[in-house]
């Protein structure tokens, strides 16, 4: 069982919420791959894949590749969940909707300064059936 632990934008970065808000179960052999925690969405510009009330497992590490989905925190307080590109000069977050949001770019020195830095990456979406 993995503590789920508050709820995570999926669109405009908000604070990282720290309150233990549920559980979920994942597999012994995920488990054994890493260090996990879940995150409930809240926003849509990852929709229509990921949607408000999902929730993501994300595996904790520091770095992603492109087109990771990753949880990243912005300015040391607020987490978002957005599509990685990287590029030799920074890197994008993505939405997957950009009707609802536009991409960002962070070059390596506002990565530095602001920080922008991943804390996970997501392995597994858990859709929740809206009522």
């Amino acid at each position: 069982m993995i503590p789920v632990l508050g709820d995570i934008a999926a669109g405009i970065p908000i604070e990282a919420i720290q309150d233990i808000l549920d559980y979920e179960e994942i597999s012994r052999e995920l488990a054994s791959r890493g260090e996990y925690f879940g995150l409930r969405l809240r926003g849509d510009s990852m929709a229509p894949r990921m949607c408000e009330g999902d929730v993501v497992i994300v595996r904790k590490q520091s770095d992603a590749d492109s087109g990771d989905v990753a949880v990243v925190l912005v300015n040391g307080d607020s987490a978002t969940v957005k599509n990685i590109r990287k590029e030799a000069g920074g890197i994008w977050l993505i939405p997957n909707n950009p009707a609802a949001f536009q991409p960002r770019f962070f070059s390596h020195e506002e990565c530095s300064k602001i920080p922008v830095q991943i804390i996970g990456i997501v392995v597994e979406l858990r859709a929740k059936i809206k009522a």
